[in-house]
């Protein structure tokens, strides 16, 4: 489906329409406001609110650029205000102001392209065998120490190692054919 036809289907009231979108942004959105609130179920409240807003206001998006604007200052603004005073999300007023104001928010914009660039890297842990997924994630998107996926997913230190070597391996290979941008983004996210 084109971006043209997706804000087209949102605009019409098409539920699909908006499925469409939150399944486009849900996984790159949750990241983002996780690392503001560092909860999931927070992230998760904060995020369900933001695309509550958006089904509200569906007919002022005229382009998927406007809209993705407004979903990540939407969720930044949201998190901050939640990390502020709990229960009390704001969001700015003019959906016109957002595209400027994404390029004026420099922190804001850097995030959302290196969310962008996690959800392509995602996609490819996830097709990775089994054991090296689990290991990488709970590796480089969960913090646990090798002790802790061992002791949580049955296995040897060793095993741990072995599982995360091969993944890292793997997709610096699978990552490589894409662009350079996108092993920068997973070389960051590795080495953090």
């Amino acid at each position: 489906m084109t971006e043209s036809t997706l804000i087209e289907n949102l605009r019409s009231d098409s539920q699909e329409g908006f499925v469409a979108i939150y399944d486009r942004f849900y996984t790159p959105l949750l990241y983002f406001i996780s690392k503001y609130v560092k909860k999931t179920e927070v992230a998760e409240e904060i995020l369900a609110d933001v695309f509550v807003t958006v089904w509200n206001r569906r007919m002022d998006f005229q382009t998927m650029d406007n809209l993705q604007a407004f979903l990540y200052i939407s969720a930044k603004n949201a998190s901050l205000n939640t990390l502020r005073t709990p229960n009390r999300i704001a969001y700015l007023e003019s959906i016109t102001a957002f595209e400027h104001l994404l390029v004026e928010d420099k922190d804001t914009f850097t995030q959302m392209t290196y969310v962008e660039l996690l959800q392509s890297i995602l996609e490819e842990v996830e097709r990775l065998p089994e054991r090296q997924k689990e290991v990488f994630k709970l590796t480089y998107l969960e913090d646990k120490t090798v002790e802790e996926i061992a002791q949580q997913l049955e296995m040897s230190p060793t095993s741990v190692y072995t599982n995360r070597s091969r993944a890292v391996s793997s997709l610096r290979l699978i990552l490589k054919s894409k662009s350079d941008v996108v092993l920068i983004a997973f070389s960051f996210l590795i080495n953090q």
